[in-house]
């Protein structure tokens, strides 16, 4: 039928000047003999019928008369008393020029509210609504048109409405937050076509239109907001230490690029307001919060933080620091990082938790993500081809999201450090290549030079490792991961103190990582190539904590083997090994060779090595 047409005409016309945008600009300047086009600052209103090929089909002269009588006595009103302009109609879809926010957004509930009300009488199925989207953005002028990305997104906004409905961008949600009389529900971040971010969506909230709920789109990040401190000292004067530390936790915070950290400006909006977290959260549109209070008492200050789920109103984590304040900015700089420690871990963990309790069927590329973390950081039997299934399935998602790319280079890592490569080799490349792959896609991913640097060092190519990951720790120094990563490559490098500092850099920013046992391990090694004979008794302590933990590897057990051979313990190397054997019953000297040699050629221990066979260590051929 001549009516049964695709309901998107609108938008394939909006998608159409957004990608020629660029190409349009550059004809314009020069059929007009080189005068620039004009460009300006406007709110953008897209409104598009649901339904309408199904309405004409069911009552076509019906549907064409009630929508005439809709422009005429509800949305052409509208639009006239908030000063808006309509740009073009698309037979079942308006673009409207609003001179401002404000005035588009009540326009836009205007229309909703009258024609719900005039569409009352029809039945369910029979009724006109409207789906409307607002955004404030530059546009070219071309006449009486404009183009651009403003109106591509607008219309991304409005097909994420749900019928009936208003959806705004953060831009208009900032201009909006209390100059209208309703409220408006965060949807969170959404990942649209054709536009490389993802786009931060409110929806104005309307009698008969259920908010959505808060929601995690493509590769969007975990949110968080930090509010400002308290004040509870005596006198006022402490409060530019407070606030110094607040913004020194802001700063560090956003160097996690799978965070999402609300800039000073907006949380500093709410110092000396009564705080109503959920409240907040919402406004800000973030789904974590961060509170705390500062008290001064003569020469000591207490500290107390709290991470809060503001969806559920859970409390994550909480701490208290008591200090002397011997110098105000080392305590300030003490506390940043003592506050990083604590909320970057248990916030990630929180994560993988809300990922695994979820159905696998509704995963989104951000929760897929953090499924194939929790699986692969469980090292249970199986979990590493899950993790794969999981991280893969995120990249089927979203082809240009960096962190399932960088995971996977882990998956590869992992498998090497469990002793469940099939090929060396070919795990290390692989690894190298996702590695790669993520830092083309983000070039500040912190995990994705961790990786590169870790896979390079297991390569036996620890020069190149080295500088690998002090760009990372440039970017982020908090990363402990990264740490790792340059203690690792300092092994190779046979840097003794490199090797012990990266290490207890790690333990301290990340004292309940999953990885706490590799940690341990760093430790020892680099207390073992050392060599003081203090520093070879605390290698054996931590070296024997790294085996200790549940989910470890074979590391530790023969780094603390190699150690009582250059004592002479053979007794105690043959325990070592058997403890290995039990662990990981495929492992044996071949493998150790190609997977862990690498950190020990050039060091003292390398002629030991090959001895572990004759202590027990199967010389075997592969895993």
């Amino acid at each position: 039928m001549q009516h049964q047409r695709v309901r998107s005409g609108f938008f394939w016309f909006a998608l159409f000047q957004s990608a020629s945008a660029f190409a349009y600009q550059a004809i314009l300047y020069f059929l007009g003999g080189g005068e620039s086009v004009e460009r300006r600052l406007t709110t953008i209103m897209a409104a598009d019928l649901v339904g309408y090929s199904r309405l004409m089909a069911a009552d076509e002269e019906g549907t064409i008369s009630r929508l005439r009588d809709a422009r005429t006595y509800v949305i052409d009103p509208a639009i006239m008393e908030g000063g808006g302009r309509i740009v073009k109609t698309m037979g079942d879809g308006l673009l409207v020029d609003f001179p401002s926010p404000v005035l588009a957004v009540r326009a836009a509930l205007l229309i909703q509210r009258n024609l719900t009300s005039r569409e009352s009488p029809q039945s369910e199925d029979r009724r006109l609504r409207f789906r409307i989207g607002i955004h404030l953005g530059d546009v070219v002028v071309d006449g009486d048109d404009i183009l651009g990305d403003c109106v591509n997104i607008t219309a991304r906004l409005e097909t994420i409405a749900p019928a009936g409905g208003i959806c705004i961008s953060r831009a208009i949600y900032d201009h909006v937050k209390g100059k209208i009389e309703t409220g408006m529900t965060w949807l969170g971040p959404q990942s649209v076509k054709n536009i490389p971010e993802p786009i931060d969506v409110w929806q104005v909230e309307l009698d008969g239109t259920a908010p959505g709920p808060v929601r995690l789109v493509g590769q969007e990040r975990a949110s968080i907001a930090i509010l400002p401190f308290q004040n509870l000292s005596a006198t006022p004067d402490q409060d530019y230490f407070v606030d110094g530390l607040v913004e020194d936790v802001i700063t560090e915070l956003s160097r996690f690029r799978w965070l999402f950290v609300i800039a000073r400006n907006s949380t500093f909006a709410y110092k000396g307001t009564a705080k109503d977290v959920r409240k907040i959260a919402r406004e800000l549109g973030v789904r974590y919060v961060v509170e705390g209070s500062v008290r001064r008492s003569g020469d000591r200050l207490r500290i107390t933080v709290q991470l809060i789920d503001a969806l559920s109103g859970a409390h994550i984590w909480a701490e208290r620091w008591d200090r002397p304040i011997a110098d105000f900015f080392d305590v300030q700089d003490e506390i940043t990082r003592r506050i990083i420690a604590g909320i970057e871990p248990e916030l990630g963990a929180h994560e993988r938790g809300l990922a695994l309790a979820k159905s696998t069927d509704n995963l989104t590329a951000w929760e897929l993500c953090h499924r194939g973390l929790a699986e692969l950081l469980s090292f249970e039997a199986g979990s590493q081809a899950t993790a794969e299934k999981f991280l893969r399935q995120a990249l089927e998602h979203d082809p240009n999201f960096a962190l399932p790319y960088a995971y996977l280079a882990r998956h590869r890592y992992a498998l090497v450090l469990w002793g469940r490569a099939a090929d060396v080799p070919v795990a290390v490349k692989e690894g190298l290549s996702f590695a790669t792959k993520a830092l083309e896609i983000d070039r500040r991913s912190d995990i994705a030079f961790a990786m590169m640097s870790l896979l390079l060092t297991v390569d036996g190519r620890a020069a190149e490792a080295m500088p690998v990951a002090e760009q990372g720790l440039a970017l982020n120094p908090n990363y402990a991961f990264l740490h790792f990563a340059h203690g690792m490559a300092a092994v190779r490098l046979r840097d003794a103190d490199t090797t012990i500092r990266a290490a207890q850099n790690a333990i301290d920013l990340s004292p309940h990582d999953p990885s706490m046992f590799a940690f341990k391990t760093l430790l020892g090694i680099g207390l073992m190539l050392r060599g003081e004979p203090d520093d070879l008794s605390t290698a054996r302590m931590h070296l024997r904590e790294g085996a200790s933990f549940e989910r470890t590897t074979y590391y530790p057990f023969i780094g603390a083997a190699l150690l009582a051979l250059r004592a002479g313990n053979t007794d105690e190397v043959r325990i070592w090994i058997s403890d290995a054997l039990k662990k990981f019953p495929n492992l044996n000297a071949e493998y150790v060779r190609a997977a862990a040699h690498p950190f020990y050629e050039g060091s003292p221990y390398r002629d030991y090595l090959d001895r572990l066979i004759e202590q027990g260590l199967p010389p075997g051929s592969s895993v």
